[in-house]
């Protein structure tokens, strides 16, 4: 008889379960078992808090799958796609070069991984909670804030410093907050300049309770105890958005300086190519856990949705349930091998245990209920005996018992890595860089505007000197001339922002050429104009109404399904040579020039192509509130002969035009020559 071969995507407690079962019960001769992971390691995730919190060294929590399963082919290689009707997946080399592998019966167990994308800004500013690298990171974090605020003399920044906020009320976030606030306040007797007060953790829930899968007196239990340990619990709270200074509520802003997310997940990429009945993105199963419609592919843990036959309910995504689930698959697996009928999925809950910090935790198991600090040592020894191995149990054994008596370990090891191109979310009002700091990033919007604030001996409290818009960039100046920040820049609007490092900015300006040619041209149009140099010129410009120099906007206002054809008549029929667009006649989309137009029909646009295709979209306008000094900066900024104005950056209703030209006029009318001139030049036509 051939040697079949049996292949597991996922090292998960699912997929090592699945495989440790099949290596006991199948001879080496019969069966050729491999099982792909990312990672040469099982993650015991439940145990991630502890590390966070340093009650646990970060290598107790991991198992080297070679050593965990020495009758199985561990790989490292990632499976990009399976073909279930020819029995085989493609995966990825260790050239990079795809390789096809057949396969006689294949379980998928490859979980879900971290989407933060869920709500906008959290992926930029929020640490995620799935592996060992995020545990070793969000710790070396911690600590690091903890030594910022140490030698911080601003109480409101050493306030900043310490705070802390926790996404998620499930048990991932319960036990990250408890460790967290357990790190930081048990810690604070080595720190002389930080009090308890300085402190602060927040855990917010979308629901009114925490942990839902234990009884209402447990969690109420949880809550009150995480609160006198110094946790604040914000429940039936939803966060809409994460910034660099905190996550927004509906109806409030909660400020942190650190936030972790614990909510999030979406479905792997192989599992998303897979065609195969799904629900919600979970793989629907038969009763035996085989995949709906075939009869050599199988699926456990959080990937699928398997029915529970002991009452008849989805599994939840526990690993206690995974476990279980990659035994009997494995089980099943064997008696179809031995030509025997398979059973369905059955098992019944043992227990639910979560610690809450503070030696502390809350555990319903087999009928029983128990809470303090009872439920916490048998938390603590449940999942003590659940590490694969006794090497692993003594060692884990002796960190909790050595923490018992001994302060936790401080040690700040840097995780810094090489500059890198990131992206971040900001909201109105938001700071990206503040006046005389020193440089660190540059800065290029995707999409939204910010404005330069300068503080000076007139307007020590900052005025807005300028606007920016998409396709602008900002921070260069202080970045070439290692200088502090000569100005702040804040969020306008909802503002998205690619953030590139200190070292790859200068690396790439150095090497792009026509970067350095728009760094060049950048720092020529910001440096002092002769305008900004002459007080009584800036005086005028602060005090000029805008509404003094706004025009109508040009007619018809045209929609951005017109196509190119539509639009060359209008410039044709009208003595305009330019357009705003807009779909409801009301907010301002976009912008058209007669040199856009003609460029469009140069690089032979067809002329049924619409306007939205080849229009200037969210075109930089100036808000109907602003002064004259914005509009002066934007126009010099942009190189901009008009502006279109707007009521206000939200909206984008349309009010009108503002002209550079009408604007120089009236500067020139009131404002005196400098010394030495009679009669300057009027422009033309003034």
């Amino acid at each position: 008889m051939p040697k079949k071969r049996i292949v597991i995507i996922g090292g998960g407690f699912g997929g090592v379960k699945c495989a440790q079962t099949l290596s006991g019960q199948l001879r080496n001769g019969d069966a050729e078992l491999i099982l792909f992971n990312k990672e040469n390691h099982l993650v015991f995730s439940p145990l991630l808090a502890d590390a966070v919190g340093s009650s646990l060294n970060l290598l107790d929590v991991i198992v080297p799958l070679r050593q965990l399963l020495p009758g199985v082919q561990c790989r490292t290689e990632e499976v990009r796609s399976i073909d279930l009707p020819g029995s085989r997946l493609e995966f990825e080399g260790h050239d990079g070069q795809p390789r096809i592998l057949a396969y006689d019966h294949v379980v998928v167990a490859c979980g879900n991984i971290s989407n933060l994308n869920v709500v906008p800004g959290m992926a930029d500013h929020a640490f995620p909670l799935k592996t060992v690298g995020d545990a070793a990171v969000l710790r070396t974090h911690i600590l690091s804030q903890m030594e910022k605020a140490e030698v911080c003399d601003d109480p409101a920044k050493r306030r900043w410093y310490l705070s802390f906020v926790v996404v998620g009320g499930g048990y991932s976030g319960v036990e990250t907050a408890g460790e967290i606030n357990d790190l930081v306040r048990s810690s604070l007797r080595f720190y002389a300049n930080i009090h308890d007060d300085d402190v602060s953790v927040t855990l917010i829930h979308s629901r009114d309770q925490l942990l839902p899968e234990i009884s209402a007196p447990l969690r109420e239990f949880a809550r009150k105890k995480m609160e006198q340990a110094g946790v604040t619990m914000k429940l039936s709270a939803r966060v809409m958005l994460a910034t660099g200074e905190g996550v927004g509520l509906k109806d409030d802003f909660v400020h942190g300086g650190t936030i972790v997310c614990t909510i999030g997940s979406t479905i792997a990429p192989v599992v998303a190519r897979l065609d195969t009945p799904k629900d919600k993105g979970r793989l629907l199963t038969e009763p035996d856990m085989r995949l709906q419609g075939t009869a050599n592919a199988w699926a456990t843990g959080d990937c699928a949705n398997i029915i529970n036959a002991h009452d008849g309910q989805p599994s939840p995504p526990t690993g206690q349930f995974a476990e279980r689930q990659g035994r009997q698959c494995a089980n099943n697996i064997v008696r179809v091998l031995a030509g025997e009928p398979t059973r369905p999925f059955s098992f019944k809950v043992l227990g639910q245990l979560c610690s809450i910090g503070g030696h502390s935790a809350v555990a319903e198991m087999m009928g029983f209920k128990l809470s303090g600090f009872l439920a916490w040592f048998t938390w603590r020894g449940v999942y003590l005996f659940k590490l694969p191995s006794w090497s692993r149990r003594i060692q884990v054994g002796f960190d909790w018992a050595w923490l018992l008596i001994f302060p936790r370990d401080l040690s700040c090891i840097k995780t810094d890595v090489t500059d890198r191109v990131s992206h971040a979310h900001f909201e109105p009002g938001d700071y990206i860089i503040k006046q005389g700091e020193p440089p660190s990033g540059f800065y290029v919007i995707e999409a939204g505007e910010v404005e330069i604030v300068r503080a000076s001996p007139e307007k020590p409290a900052g005025e807005v000197i300028a606007t920016l818009g998409a396709g602008n960039f900002f921070g260069e100046g202080a970045l070439i001339n290692n200088q502090p920040r000569a100005a702040s820049v804040r969020a306008r609007t909802p503002l998205e922002v690619v953030v590139m490092g200190r070292n790859v900015f200068t690396t790439i300006s150095k090497s792009l050429a026509p970067l350095r040619a728009a760094l060049t041209a950048a720092i020529t149009r910001r440096s002092p104009a002769a305008w900004q140099e002459r007080p009584a010129v800036l005086a005028a410009l602060r005090e000029f109404p805008l509404a003094d120099f706004i025009e109508p906007a040009p007619t018809p206002l045209l929609k951005p399904t017109d196509n190119l054809f539509e639009v060359t008549h209008q410039f044709a029929r009208n003595p305009s040579d330019y357009f705003f667009v807009s779909s409801d006649g009301i907010k301002l989309e976009g912008l058209i020039t007669l040199t856009g137009l003609l460029r469009a029909q140069g690089n032979g646009v067809k002329p049924e192509t619409p306007l939205a295709d080849f229009m200037v979209k969210e075109p930089t306008a100036v808000a109907a509130t602003d002064t004259a000094l914005i509009a002066a900066s934007a126009f010099r900024e942009h190189n901009f002969k008009i502006l279109p104005v707007v009521a206000d950056k939200v909206s984008r209703r349309i009010v009108g035009v503002v002209r550079v030209r009408k604007l120089i006029t009236r500067i020139l009318q009131v404002v005196p020559p400098p010394t030495g001139l009679t009669n300057p030049p009027m422009p033309p036509g003034s």
